[in-house]
């Protein structure tokens, strides 16, 4: 066979291998241009390897982790920096600063790496938190005497922004400050720490300690009668928690936690009208007020009305609008629900809007807070917390809305209001996180929906109903209160 084979090579006869490629002999290294042709292409696809964009290639383990970070990080700056967040992006402040570093890094992205654009979105979040903490925010007001020797009351004054409320009004502008606290000997720790600084400092402010207990309208009775014949300047509605679901009612046969945080607050705001009619009534709400409204507006019809009521409930647990009518007639005179903590702080809301109808001489103000450090949840006050990741305001920085909406002039908060609402008095509005005013369900969310109306004027409707309710029930309960 290989004599054969030997023999039809010399001669000319196609092997095996040609017949099957049709009589052609196979190519040969020359034929395809030759081994350094060959040796070219296979470099040219090694340098296009090379070249290939970094989104083409697997990353790096390392890499990996730190993209995850990233993400968890950019979640966690939007979820804690809401409430700092919704005003910049609906026009509400001058943040010009802030929405310039947003645009800008829109702009230099487009010519970045993927590694690049990273880099970029963790150093725009960085920028970002401290233009909203440190030159966004209204100046504070200064220290100059003009509030010496004012009185106000703050209740929740032993922790968080009650305690730095209190600390900054008594060291730095030298009011008389009525530190209400439900612990007598926490309230005694606080004030102590706070004198020792009046007299480092060699202020003249000064702080007393008083004990009340929100949870019993006696108590605040007993608290508002020990400051009958004072002159009270200011109350700080301060003092609140976070609520766990089904507890039961209270010894009033009403939800424990919007009898402390409303009726309780409700309740010593009228006691201390009666001997000042020029109050100023201040109370913390929250942004998360909002979610009476946006879950409703938003979720379209056919989804709302596909969702098993369990599911629905468990999603949204508060009503449209949360203080309906149901609400005020079953809710208030039931357990707490998932909703606790939101029914309290739009209440808080519709207080304030109320005060000035039914005491034309006092101002009343809302705290739209967003997320500030402080003792209210356990993992705030953990090393690593939201607040030393940036997520969060420290308090010293946060209570800045407090003493805007505490020692700022009538006149300037309701000119920040513009057009109409400038001349308008009957009603009271909220200081924003940035310590400007605004005026109540006036976001694109508060409107007449497919699923529920909650406009302005649907809010202020439950408003009057919402003080009519707690009047009836303070009253039932053997406290007189204005009607």
């Amino acid at each position: 066979s290989f004599k054969k084979m030997a023999k039809n090579k010399k001669s000319g006869v196609p092997t095996t291998r040609a017949k099957k490629n049709g009589g052609t002999p196979p190519p040969t290294a020359k034929s395809r241009g030759g081994g350094a042709s060959t040796t070219a292409k296979r470099r040219s696809a090694a340098t296009a390897t090379a070249t290939a964009t970094p989104s083409s290639l697997s990353s790096s383990p390392l890499e990996r982790l730190l993209s995850h970070a990233l993400n968890v990080y950019t979640l966690g700056f939007a979820f804690f920096r809401v409430g700092e967040l919704i005003p910049l992006l609906l026009g509400r402040n001058d943040g010009a600063e802030c929405q310039l570093a947003f645009l800008g890094s829109f702009a230099v992205r487009r010519h970045l790496d993927r590694r690049g654009k990273k880099l970029l979105r963790f150093v725009t979040m960085l920028a970002s938190i401290y233009l909203m903490d440190y030159k966004i925010p209204e100046p504070l007001p200064e220290s100059d005497g003009r509030h010496r020797g004012r009185t106000v009351v703050v209740t929740g004054a032993n922790s968080g922004v009650g305690y730095e409320t209190s600390r900054q009004l008594a060291v730095d502008y030298e009011m008389e400050v009525v530190m209400g606290c439900r612990s007598a000997a926490r309230c005694r720790n606080a004030a102590g720490r706070i004198n020792a600084e009046i007299a480092a400092s060699k202020s003249r402010g000064s702080v007393e300690p008083m004990p009340v207990d929100l949870s019993d309208f006696r108590s605040v009775e007993s608290f508002a009668s020990r400051l009958d014949g004072r002159s009270v300047d200011v109350l700080f509605n301060n003092a609140g928690y976070a609520p766990s679901a089904n507890v039961p009612v209270n010894e009033y046969g009403l939800d424990p936690s919007f009898a402390s945080m409303h009726l309780a607050h409700f309740l010593l705001a009228e006691r201390l009208i009666r001997s000042n009619p020029q109050l100023r009534v201040v109370a913390t709400s929250s942004g998360t007020h909002h979610l009476c409204a946006m879950p409703f507006t938003y979720t379209p019809r056919s989804v709302y009305e596909m969702m098993p009521s369990g599911v629905r409930k468990w999603l949204m647990p508060q009503n449209p609008g949360c203080l309906d009518e149901d609400y005020l007639k079953m809710g208030i005179r039931s357990a707490t629900d998932g909703g606790a903590y939101i029914q309290a702080k739009i209440a808080n809301v519709m207080h304030v809007m109320e005060i000035p109808k039914h005491h034309p001489e006092a101002t009343a103000i809302a705290i739209d807070l967003g997320w500030v450090g402080t003792s209210i949840q356990p993992f705030m006050s953990r090393k690593l917390s939201p607040t030393s990741l940036g997520w969060m305001r420290n308090a010293a920085v946060g209570v800045s809305p407090m003493i805007h909406a505490i020692l700022d002039g009538e006149e300037e908060l309701h000119a920040q209001l513009g057009g109409e609402r400038r001349r308008r008095k009957d009603s009271g509005f909220i200081v924003n996180t940035f310590g400007r005013a605004e005026e109540a369900f006036s976001y694109s969310w508060w409107r007449r929906g497919a699923n529920a109306d909650l406009s302005g004027e649907r809010m202020r409707g439950l408003a009057e109903k919402l003080w009519e309710e707690s009047a009836r029930v303070l009253t039932t309960n053997g406290f007189t209160v204005e009607k």
